[in-house]
């Protein structure tokens, strides 16, 4: 199941393949590697573009900043990118290296991993990945209610969340899957309410007059938690 957890800052994903876990920010572009340990060599490098740059930072990894550089850890390559990159942070996230932008302005914020010898051996996809948006346009086509989600750097599947606009049935009203519907509907709005829009979705959010009928009304502020769920993970809202 797609959604975990969700806050006003982050969506905490299972992918629905391979059951790796993924927070991923709302308002901050980030790219995510995967799990440590990492087959790195004295010299790699990676090749960083923070919220559009022409020109990529380089981020050079050298022996002597590794107890092992032939089995680098997350925390160790975190930290080296965390030293030398500029307007973006590194961390850890469920045992893989993140790079997060420090913007969170949803129409420039982004990061990209865009070449390097390393880029391989640590999982980075190398795809422009920006801030969470409601609606997605690809080519003449806009998908209003959709949420799109990063690529898993563990399987590689691709997943997103759909806004719903028809009403659960009152006897499933405690099903996992209509708290899923819930809380997917209140993520969205929440978004709709930053101005994480879509730029060609938004005049279609902008003409709204009223929210999903099936919503979650604890969040924002509070979080919302839910269960995984074991097989058969739903693609949809």
């Amino acid at each position: 199941m797609p959604v975990l957890e969700v806050t006003i800052d982050a969506i905490k994903q299972q992918c629905m393949t391979c059951g790796a876990t993924h927070a991923v920010p709302l308002m901050q572009g980030q790219a995510k590697a995967r799990k440590a340990p990492y087959i790195l060599a004295d010299g790699d490098a990676i090749e960083v573009k923070v919220d559009g740059q022409v020109l990529a930072q380089v981020v050079t990894f050298v022996a002597a900043d590794f107890a092992q550089i032939g089995a680098a850890t997350a925390g160790e390559v975190a930290a080296r990118l965390d030293a030398v990159l500029v307007g973006a942070r590194a961390d850890v996230d469920a045992g893989a290296v993140r790079i997060v932008s420090a913007s969170a302005a949803p129409d420039t914020t982004a990061i990209e991993v865009s070449g390097g010898s390393a880029r391989a051996k640590l999982g980075f996809d190398g795809r422009r990945q920006g801030a969470r948006l409601l609606g997605v346009t690809k080519g003449a086509q806009t998908a209003v209610d959709t949420i799109d989600l990063p690529h898993c750097p563990e399987c590689g599947v691709k997943e997103c969340l759909i806004r719903t606009w028809d009403r659960c049935p009152a006897a499933f009203a405690a099903s996992h899957h209509a708290q899923h519907r819930r809380c997917v509907n209140a993520l969205a709005q929440h978004l709709r309410a930053l101005g994480c829009s879509d730029p060609v979705a938004k005049r279609w959010h902008d003409a709204e007059r009223a929210p999903p009928p099936d919503l979650d009304l604890t969040f924002p502020p509070g979080p919302i938690a839910l269960a995984p769920v074991n097989g058969g993970a739903q693609r949809d809202g």
